[in-house]
């Protein structure tokens, strides 16, 4: 069931492969770095002004660099979907 793929197929495959090995990390730190803030806000108290903009940075990082790695990842997919 295994084909190889062919110099085009890898042409196609390469961009959606550097948005992935890039854009992934970023995501997954992200994430974790958001979640560990909001696990540590419960017992911290009150949170300061410049940590709930900073929080929002962090999402609207977070949000993009997972856009990114999808939009990649489909990329490798329809490739490796044809024929």
């Amino acid at each position: 069931m295994s084909r190889k793929l062919s110099p085009e197929s890898w042409k196609q495959i390469a961009p959606g492969a550097a948005m992935v090995l890039l854009a992934g990390p970023v995501f997954l730190f992200m994430a974790m770095d958001i979640t560990l803030f909001l696990i540590m806000s419960r017992t911290r108290g009150m949170t300061a002004s410049t940590q709930i903009f900073d929080l929002s940075m962090e999402i609207v990082l977070c949000l993009f660099a997972g856009l990114v790695t999808a939009f990649g990842a489909r990329k490798i997919l329809r490739e490796l979907r044809k024929k």
